[in-house]
């Protein structure tokens, strides 16, 4: 079974695996859900069962009590009697012999009590100084005093009855031997007794105690009579936990299964779940309001489990179709939301064999449907990259041959400006040799290096060629001073950044041809920084212009072109700056009193 489950769990269709992990969560769900509905119900008719209980108790209790209270009534009425007041009128004088002879008028009065009122089994009156009279229909009995002495006189309910006089006082689980000795076998059953102190009426001293006797099974007649013993055992307690009353036979005086105490109130109800004889079982108590008793009913547990039985039977049923539901359902539901995923597979297939462009056409609304969208973008796309790549592949061999083409033409232009500077040498032109070395100083960095980094100090000499060149121009109208300490001279820079900033000077200064120019170059900088000022002594501008200058450079436009210039060369370099190192450098012209300045922010990079 094991080798199956891990076989299908294995399997390599997701529609199988999905199928499975539903009914095993659906079946799992279910089953807990079945066990707390059928444990649901069980509780329900537990709950129910013990509402009817607690209101067959009431009742009960209702019973035991107007039977005391008749009892009650009885014994008072009993003592009204005439002839038990010539009995008990100054009993503690009688002598023995005088005891004897009234005890026929007694024995009369209890026989009539007995015969009009069959619950009650026997009725004794003691003596405290000459011993008992009475009995049962069947038995009168009179004891001496040395008898009582050693069997009441002696005992708990006795001292009880004299202590609470005149309180009617119920005493349980006392057997008719007590009372007669001559009592054996069947005939020695369990009684009920009410007993009370008593005196004659115009007697000051309690001398006697009378003793109201039922049959127990005359107290458990009053709720074994209705009582179905497939639904459980009842029976009274004692608040120690001693069976008093019981509908089974035999119980009498064991221990009950449970001990509720003495603390309980009045009318207090509960439950609680037992063991006996192996069978679990619902132990429902009640207190009594006489007594001190408990009524307590032991009800099976398996009664319930047969009440409940067509419910169970329902929710197997109801079970059983909803799994046949889900798992019908399940498949063909899966089914349709895993077909476009298995054409997805399909086509990736498809691709991996090199065919290129292939998508899916049914995309569902869903989260599938965004991966399948991506794919068929994504297998486009790839189109798309194989074409651009060729193209670049083709236009990367024309590019190696127009290199290979123009290789030879910086060797060219080397050698035509070397062979010009020796003309002038020979003419002694020494203007054309100093113009012709500063060219060739100057393309020499253009086409001998393919770095677009260099140092501070190369590019600081690239300015100074390219100054003499412009002063051939310009009669040595412009000069140029640079203000750069040791330190800052290795410092990496992007080549080329400061020519422009300085042709855009001199075109954007100067005021004729022959008007003299001054430039400033100076580097200050601390370590993370490092700030190049190129200053003029031009004709400057005003204070507008300058914001709006910084402004188009700050969003990367080309400043405004004029006469002298496209101002293109600015946008270049502030563009470079910030490719290079980003938006926080590049940069930016500052106020002065003559002139124009501008102040190129970089890295301190060495």
């Amino acid at each position: 079974m094991k080798k199956v489950f891990q076989a299908l769990f294995a399997s390599r269709q997701l529609r199988t695996q999905l199928i499975l992990y539903i009914m095993i969560i659906s079946l799992a769900v279910m089953a807990g859900a079945s066990y707390f509905i059928y444990s649901f119900m069980q509780n329900m008719v537990k709950i129910q069962n013990e509402r009817l209980l607690y209101q067959q108790f009431q009742q009960l209790d209702h019973n035991i009590g107007g039977l005391v209270k008749e009892i009650d009534r009885l014994s008072m009425l009993f003592l009204r009697d005439d002839h038990i007041q010539r009995f008990l009128y100054k009993i503690s004088e009688k002598t023995e012999e005088e005891f004897l002879e009234s005890k026929n008028d007694v024995q009369r009065v209890i026989a009539d009590f007995i015969d009009n009122y069959n619950y009650i089994d026997s009725i004794y009156i003691t003596a405290n100084n000459l011993g008992a009279v009475g009995g049962s229909q069947k038995r009168t009995l009179v004891y001496d005093r040395e008898a009582w002495q050693q069997s009441f006189f002696t005992s708990e309910p006795f001292h009880q009855t004299i202590e609470q006089y005149p309180r009617l006082i119920i005493h349980s689980g006392i057997k008719k031997s007590f009372y007669n000795p001559y009592l054996t076998g069947k005939d020695d059953g369990y009684l009920i007794s009410l007993m009370r102190g008593t005196r004659a009426i115009y007697d000051p001293n309690t001398s006697a105690t009378l003793i109201f006797n039922i049959d127990e099974r005359y107290l458990s007649s009053i709720y074994s009579t209705a009582l179905n013993r497939e639904e459980g055992d009842m029976y009274i307690a004692s608040a120690d936990g001693t069976v008093i009353s019981a509908s089974e036979e035999g119980r009498v005086g064991t221990p009950s299964h449970f001990k509720p105490g003495e603390e309980l109130e009045n009318g207090a109800y509960g439950s609680l779940d037992d063991e006996k004889a192996g069978r679990n079982m619902q132990v429902v108590y009640y207190k009594l309001h006489n007594g001190g008793w408990f009524l307590l009913k032991e009800i099976p547990l398996s009664q319930y489990a047969d009440q409940i039985l067509g419910v169970q039977r329902m929710l197997i049923l109801v079970f059983t179709i909803s799994v046949l539901a889900i798992f019908i359902a399940s498949y063909f539901w899966l089914r349709k939301i895993i077909k476009p995923l298995n054409q997805l597979s399909g086509k990736m297939k498809d691709m991996s064999r090199g065919e290129l462009g292939v998508t899916v056409d049914h995309v569902p609304n869903n989260e599938l449907g965004t991966v399948i969208r991506r794919f068929n973008e994504m297998s486009l796309s790839m189109v798309e990259l194989v074409e651009k790549n060729n193209e670049i592949q083709e236009k990367k061999r024309e590019l190696e041959l127009e290199a290979l083409q123009y290789q030879i033409n910086p060797h060219f232009l080397y050698n035509t400006l070397n062979m010009i500077r020796w003309m002038a040498v020979i003419v002694k032109a020494d203007n054309i040799v100093n113009t012709i070395v500063a060219l060739g100083n100057i393309l020499r960095p253009v086409f001998s290096s393919k770095d677009s980094m260099c140092t501070l100090r190369d590019e600081l000499s690239y300015v100074d060629n390219y100054l003499k060149i412009i002063n051939m121009r310009f009669n040595n109208n412009i000069t140029f001073t640079m203000d750069v300490q040791e330190q800052w001279m290795d410092c990496q820079v992007p080549r080329f950044i400061l020519q422009p900033l300085l042709e855009n000077s001199i075109a954007s200064g100067r005021q004729s041809e022959d008007f003299a120019i001054q430039i400033r170059i100076e580097a200050t900088g601390d370590e993370n920084h490092l700030m190049l000022s190129v200053a003029d002594s031009g004709v400057g501008m005003d204070t507008g212009t300058l914001e709006a200058l910084n402004e188009k450079l700050a969003r990367g436009e080309s400043p405004k072109p004029t006469a002298e210039g496209s101002g293109i060369g600015l946008n270049n370099v502030n563009k470079r700056i910030r490719l290079y190192y980003g938006a926080e450098y590049g940069i930016q012209f500052v106020p002065t009193d003559q002139g124009a300045k501008v102040i190129i922010t970089l890295p301190a990079r060495r």
